[in-house]
C-alpha cells in the first residue's frame, strides 16, 4: 500500500522537509524497487484445507524418521538448504528406483538479502518442479522438507517476508494435480527431520554445500519463476539492519572506561553470556 508513496520519495533530493519515509530510507540504504512487495489482501483461510497435497508432520523427529524410512511412495525427492559464509543456497534430489538422480541447485546470495526460511520456500519450489517435468508423473511422490515454518506456510495467510514462493509452490501444485491421473497421482510434503541416515539426505546434504558456494543450475532447466533473481527479502535487510547497530554499539561501548575494565573480565564483551552473569538480581 505504501509502495507508490515511497517510490515517489525516490524521485529527486529533498529540497526542505525530510519526511519519514525518506528518513527509513536513508536509514536502510534500499531501492524499494528491488525489494518484495507483501500483499495488502490476505489470502482466504478456507483455502488452506483444499491444498493440492497432503502435508504429514509427525510428532517427534524419531517418528519422522520412522515414516520415510518406511515411505512406499515411489519417487522420493530429497531437500537440502544452508547458510554458510553469509551466502545461502539449497539443492535439491530426486530418487527413483533404477534411475540416476536428478539433482538441481540454487544460489540465491548474501544472507544481507536473503533468509533461510526463503531459501527452503525456494527448495521446495524446486522439487516441485522437478515433479512437473518428470515424464512418468502419474505416480506418487514425496517432497522431504526438514523445516516445519516452510510446510506450516501454507496453511497460513502468506504474508510474510518469502510467501511469494509458497504461493507458487500451490499453483505449481494445483496445475499438477489438474494434469495428473487423480487415481495414481499423489503428493505428500514431510516434515523429515534431517532425513538422517537416507541415502537422499547424504547426497543432498552433498550438493547444498556446491549451491552455497555459488552453483546455481542452467536457467532452463530452472522453474521460470526463479529465471530472474528474487527481490530482496524483508526481513533479511531488518535483520542485517540490526546487526550492523549491534556492532556499532559494541564497537562503541568497548571504547568507554567502563568497557575497558570490562574487557579485563571478560574478552568478548559485551556478550550474552556477561549480560546474563551481571543482570542477576542477587548482584548488591
Amino acid at each position: 500500500m505504501l509502495f507508490k508513496a515511497v517510490n515517489r520519495k525516490l524521485v529527486g533530493a529533498v529540497k526542505r522537509y525530510c519526511s519519514l519515509i525518506n528518513t527509513l530510507l536513508v536509514t536502510y540504504g534500499c531501492d524499494s524497487r528491488k525489494i518484495e512487495k507483501l500483499p495488502a489482501v490476505s489470502r482466504d483461510l478456507t483455502l488452506c484445507s483444499m491444498l493440492p497435497f497432503a502435508i504429514s508432520i509427525a510428532d517427534s523427529k524419531e517418528d519422522s524418521i520412522r515414516e520415510t524410512e518406511h515411505a512406499e511412495e515411489e519417487i522420493q525427492i530429497f531437500m537440502d538448504r544452508s547458510a554458510l559464509n553469509g551466502k545461502v543456497g539449497a539443492a535439491v534430489v530426486l530418487l527413483r528406483t533404477g534411475n540416476l538422480p536428478h539433482i538441481l541447485h540454487i544460489h540465491l546470495g548474501p544472507k544481507s538479502k536473503h533468509t533461510v526460511h526463503e531459501v527452503e520456500l525456494a527448495g521446495m519450489l524446486l522439487g516441485m518442479h522437478l515433479i512437473s517435468t518428470e515424464k512418468q508423473g502419474n505416480t506418487t511422490f514425496t517432497l522431504g522438507v526438514d523445516n516445519q515454518a516452510a510446510i506450516r506456510a501454507f496453511n497460513s495467510i502468506m504474508r510474510r517476508p518469502g510467501h511469494h514462493l509458497a504461493q507458487e509452490i500451490v499453483q505449481i501444485a494445483n496445475m499438477l494435480s489438474k494434469q495428473k491421473n487423480k487415481n495414481a497421482y499423489k503428493l505428500t510434503v514431510w516434515w523429515t527431520a534431517g532425513h538422517k541416515g537416507l541415502e537422499g539426505n547424504k547426497l543432498a546434504d552433498k550438493e547444498v554445500k556446491r549451491a552455497v558456494e555459488g552453483l546455481t543450475t542452467d536457467k532452463p532447466l530452472l522453474p521460470s519463476y526463479l529465471h530472474k533473481p528474487l527481490l530482496i527479502n524483508l526481513a533479511a535487510i531488518k535483520r542485517a539492519h540490526n546487526d550492523m547497530l549491534m556492532l556499532k554499539w559494541a564497537k562503541t561501548w568497548r571504547e568507554t572506561d567502563r568497557g575497558q575494565r570490562y574487557i579485563h573480565l571478560e574478552e568478548l564483551t559485551p556478550s550474552k553470556k556477561l549480560l546474563k552473569l551481571s543482570n542477576q538480581p542477587k548482584l548488591s
